[in-house]
């Protein structure tokens, strides 16, 4: 830790940038246990269908293909969570826009896809929070006026 006389980076974006990178570990694996658990989807969705149409298999192969989407969304999102929390804390002031967005995105997603990956998404909007703080924005404008 640095004392705040030193120069360094500061907390807020230290704590945002494990924030970031805690909520995206957290709902990939959200996404991985609801892929794990695909068959319960499936089960309950054919206990509780009227439609005559729907058929076992189309039931099966449409959950499968929705959850295998929400895990590769979820994977590709935390990545680029990841890369842009990076790039905020190695000093890149425009890489915080990126990173809302994919959060933002991120968020809606999960929403729609997997409600348990809802809590994990707002963990890193909180890392992402940190990094529009006073002192990273002090930090981060000093950086870019620096390079």
């Amino acid at each position: 830790m640095t004392s705040p006389k030193e120069s360094g980076t500061p907390g807020t974006i230290t704590a945002g940038y494990w924030l970031v990178v805690a909520g995206a570990v957290l709902w990939v694996l959200a996404a991985v246990f609801q892929f794990a658990n695909k068959q319960v989807l499936i089960d309950q969705v054919k206990s509780t269908t009227t439609d005559g149409k729907l058929t076992p298999e189309m039931i099966e192969s449409t959950a499968t293909a929705i959850v295998v989407a929400v895990l590769v969304g979820s994977v590709v999102l935390a990545g680029l969570a990841v890369w842009f929390a990076g790039k905020v804390k190695g000093g890149l002031k425009k890489s915080r826009t990126g990173l809302m967005i994919t959060v933002l995105l991120n968020l809606f997603f999960q929403m729609i896809g997997n409600g348990l990956a809802v809590v994990p998404a707002l963990i890193a909007m909180s890392g992402l929070v940190l990094f529009y703080f006073r002192q990273s924005t002090e930090y981060l404008t000093q950086r870019e006026q620096l390079a």
